[in-house]
């Protein structure tokens, strides 16, 4: 099962960042980059209806975050895939066939999207759905999944989107296919899209439960009727520096697992709920980060496997609603060895992160 093709080793079968320039906008088109696309290019031209452009800043045009840069990091002069979406007969968005896959073994399809207009323009908000097709299974549809509307905001925000999926057959077709056929709005940025390969070895862990899933633990809190939940970060295997509040309103340095923001700060996007999907006053982990310099979430996980490659991810938003005068918040992501005087593995920040209209959740 792919155990000797590089590609997979590394974890990522392609990923498409569309280089990089000093001319706004790119001479290379879909066919340099192996996709197809329904949408009709631009060279040297603002963004038409039902056009695309590889730029690497958001042209001038009224309502959008002009100038704004792609999301790839390290990479000066990078380009995007900007489309005015159009109407239903300019799809797909983005068409990409992949062969020489491996059946039984779990891929991961993603994409970096943004909505290229900002915030208080009231125009229709873009919506995309990524979808995975079986070629050689009279074009079945295996997996799927859409962005939901992305928000306005008063910064361009990119967010990842993906789909997992386990092929039964060698060869797929990648899809990005909007949900939402409108001319007013309906416009989008589109950076690093990736095919990888969710777990790089069969023989590693082969007799753990580990490798019979995509995920070793998923903490989203629980859900209950109540406001705020009486369970504690122990109940999920976790500690944290700040103080929990059960019944009371917040305070900087402490925090609550909560199924709807309180309403007692006017700036705050009152009654907002959690990010779980299907989760009925779904409980989420929301803190007053405050001065402090503490850890928000300190977890400790054993019996991992050497040499295979793991992923640590959580959903974030800013409570605060745009335009008001409060710092953005930016949290650090750390991989720490337990042992070994916790040397740090990996670390990631989420950048600032922006004030919207509506609560947004971006995955980092």
């Amino acid at each position: 099962m792919c155990v000797d093709n590089a590609t997979h080793k590394l974890g990522r079968i392609f990923l498409i960042a569309f280089g990089n320039g000093l001319s706004t906008y790119s001479k290379k088109t879909p066919s340099d980059f192996n996709f197809t696309t329904a949408h009709t290019q631009n060279l040297q031209t603002s963004i038409l209806f039902s056009h695309f452009g590889f730029g690497n800043k958001v042209p001038e045009h009224s309502g959008w975050h002009n100038g704004s840069l792609d999301h790839t990091k390290d990479d000066d002069g990078g380009y995007m895939f900007l489309a005015d979406v159009g109407n239903e007969s300019h799809q797909p968005l983005f068409n990409y066939k992949v062969n020489n896959l491996s059946s039984g073994v779990c891929y991961e399809f993603s994409a970096d999207i943004t909505n290229v207009v900002k915030s208080g323009s009231n125009l229709t908000k873009p919506n995309v759905r990524l979808e995975v097709w079986e070629k050689d299974k009279n074009g079945t549809l295996i997996a799927q999944t859409s962005t939901g509307n992305l928000s306005e905001c008063g910064t361009m925000s990119w967010s990842k989107y993906g789909v997992s999926f386990v092929p039964t057959s060698t060869s797929v077709t990648l899809l990005m296919v909007s949900n939402i056929f409108e001319t007013r709005g309906n416009d989008i940025a589109i950076d690093d899209i990736e095919l990888s390969v969710c777990s790089d070895s069969v023989d590693l862990c082969a007799e753990q439960d580990t490798q019979e899933s995509t995920s070793m633990f998923l903490i989203t809190f629980g859900n209950g009727s109540s406001t705020y939940s009486d369970k504690t970060p122990s109940d999920f295997n976790f500690t944290t520096n700040h103080t929990q509040n059960l019944q009371t309103c917040f305070e900087a340095g402490h925090f609550g697992l909560i199924n709807k923001v309180p309403g007692n700060v006017s700036a705050w996007h009152s009654g907002s709920l959690d990010h779980t999907p299907t989760d009925d006053d779904g409980y989420m982990f929301l803190v007053d980060v405050g001065h402090r310099n503490d850890q928000i979430f300190n977890y400790k996980i054993n019996n991992l496997c050497i040499g295979l490659g793991y992923g640590f991810s959580a959903y974030f938003a800013n409570i605060f609603k745009a335009g008001c005068n409060a710092p953005e918040r930016d949290v650090r992501l750390e991989v720490r060895a337990a042992k070994e005087d916790g040397d740090l593995i990996a670390s990631k920040s989420t950048g600032d992160i922006p004030q919207c209209n509506n609560m947004t959740w971006s995955k980092h």
